[in-house]
């Protein structure tokens, strides 16, 4: 082979491996332009923004959204593409794709409502202390263990009294009446004589009324000799009450309801009532 037929050859190989190295690199330069870059951001219905938010394609690429709600995936341009946006919290989204460009979206997720578990409430604050002798004296009379006649809060809201006063006016042996007015006094009935005697009261464990006051008998009127009756209706309504415990007589009741120094009061009936806000 002479040297003008070598060169011809090696001018012929060498345009055919150029044309293979072109042929080569066109299909990557190709898949370049096969993939589309999608820009995205996930707010709420208060236009604030999602972190978090998990960003899928199915049997594809995922992303997650950053504190500013937004994500940044890469996809092919040829295919219809379908996104799922989920996020504890947040009902789940779906969004679609055309093929197409580099594209910009911006996707809503609204709340979802979350039920709680059941929660149990026995009482929501404690009873007063004052209350558990009450009850416990209450109990006895059950057991016919003790005397007296017991209202509970429920037995009073039945009544729907208008005063304090009125809420014992039907207990027998037990009477109320108008002393002055708008005033009315407890009284109950002596024992020896069967006439009235004002009753010794309690609320929430302090004496404010005795029964050492004399009452006179004037034509039916019955009036109180040398003092005034203690009113109680100004300083307690039927509403705050929680319990009421009357003794026709003062030696049926608890010896803390017979004050000392006064004789009269195991004679005539005690009536002791007790608050719901009482300590």
């Amino acid at each position: 082979m002479s040297r003008f037929e070598r060169i011809a050859m090696w001018g012929r190989t060498s345009i055919g491996l150029w044309g293979v190295t072109t042929m080569l690199a066109a299909p990557a330069a190709t898949s370049q332009t096969l993939q589309r870059v999608i820009h995205g951001m996930v707010f709420d219905s208060r236009d604030q923004p999602i972190p978090l938010v998990n960003v899928s394609v199915p049997r594809g690429a995922s992303a997650v959204s950053d504190d500013s709600g937004r994500f940044r995936l890469e996809i092919s341009h040829r295919d219809r593409v379908v996104f799922d946006f989920r996020r504890l919290g947040y009902t789940p989204s779906r969004f679609a794709l055309e093929p197409g460009g580099d594209t910009t979206i911006s996707v809503l997720l609204l709340p979802t409502a979350q039920q709680l578990s059941g929660v149990d409430v026995k009482e929501t604050a404690p009873k007063p202390i004052n209350l558990a002798g009450f009850e416990e004296r209450m109990l006895a009379r059950k057991r016919a263990a003790g005397a007296g006649y017991f209202l509970t809060a429920k037995d009073i809201e039945a009544m729907s009294a208008a005063r304090t006063t009125q809420v014992v006016e039907n207990i027998p042996t037990i009477s109320v009446r108008r002393t002055n007015l708008d005033k009315y006094a407890i009284y109950g009935r002596a024992v020896g004589t069967g006439g009235d005697c004002l009753a010794t009261i309690w609320l929430d464990g302090i004496q404010v009324a005795g029964a050492s006051q004399p009452v006179v008998d004037r034509r039916t009127r019955r009036i109180v000799a040398g003092a005034e009756v203690t009113e109680l209706d100004p300083y307690v309504n039927p509403s705050e009450l929680a319990g009421v415990e009357i003794y026709p007589r003062g030696i049926m009741a608890p010896p803390q309801f017979l004050p000392p120094g006064d004789p009269n009061a195991a004679r005539c009936a005690v009536v002791a009532f007790w608050t719901k806000h009482g300590r």
